[in-house]
């Protein structure tokens, strides 16, 4: 019997998504062969970069170069940060390709338009033009406007595994979202529970999802990574990658087992 092929989930989650780089260093390092990848928001943009062939090394180099906040103009509008030249330039530069149809691997993108009130899935045309809209934060970005209103995936859908072509069975899930509960003596600031509350949508949207999935054609990964609401400096992000390089390790051979048949 022919293997089934086998498609790569990786979340939103702001600095927390950096843990798909450890998990593509555990899944390269088990020789597991990913035949399409889908992504939300940071997962989106890690995602592309594997996708054109970047190894998950020159990815966390690409990372520790170039920090987040430099590449963008920080120039914000009523709406939030509108300007991301920087931040095309330097992806477009590293990962050296700009269209989907010529990426190595099957690269799948959301984002939540709300012109239509439905997620967006892009998997031809301008690469960037896709990030850019998975990557709009509400109330940090500003929303993305081309043939759509679009705002971040993560709104509808954090952890995009079904917008993955039907073709692909078998799925690796990352899901890099973290966030500590409030406890009963904490007085938390209304921008705390928004983001909890946040968070704990997707969560639901994700089981949700998940519900109509044989538990032999998944496997779900969740790296313990604390909650970094600003981009953390080096020493962190080495900690977060080895987080998701490790919660994926562990979990090679539940991989093997059930979705390398």
């Amino acid at each position: 019997m022919a293997m089934q092929k086998i498609g790569l989930a990786l979340s939103g989650g702001w600095a927390n998504g950096f843990a798909h780089v450890g998990a593509l260093m555990a899944i390269e390092n088990a020789n597991i062969k990913i035949d399409a990848i889908a992504g939300c928001s940071m997962g989106s943009i890690i995602g592309a970069c594997y996708a054109a062939g970047k190894t998950p090394l020159e990815i966390e180099h690409f990372i520790l170069k170039h920090r987040l906040f430099d590449l963008l103009d920080l120039s914000i509008t009523k709406l939030g940060i509108s300007r991301t030249g920087k931040l095309k330039k330097a992806l477009n530069d590293f990962i050296g390709v700009t269209r989907f149809d010529e990426l190595r691997i099957p690269l799948y993108i959301n984002a939540t338009d709300l012109s239509k009130g439905q997620e967006a899935v892009f998997f031809s045309g301008e690469i960037f033009e896709a990030i850019r809209a998975s990557i709009a934060i509400p109330g940090v970005f500003a929303p993305h406007i081309s043939k759509g209103f679009y705002v971040d995936g993560g709104v509808l859908d954090n952890i995009p595994f079904s917008i993955l072509p039907k073709n692909i069975k078998k799925y690796i899930i990352i899901d890099a979202v973290s966030f500590e509960p409030i406890k009963k003596n904490q007085k938390p600031s209304l921008v705390k529970i928004l983001e909890i509350s946040g968070k704990l949508a997707m969560a639901e949207i994700l089981r949700l999802r998940l519900k109509d999935v044989p538990k032999n054609d998944y496997v779900l990964i969740k790296p313990q990574i604390p909650d970094y609401r600003v981009m953390p400096g080096k020493d962190k992000i080495f900690e977060i990658i080895s987080n998701g390089e490790q919660a994926t390790r562990e979990k090679i051979p539940e991989i093997k087992r059930k979705l390398l048949v």
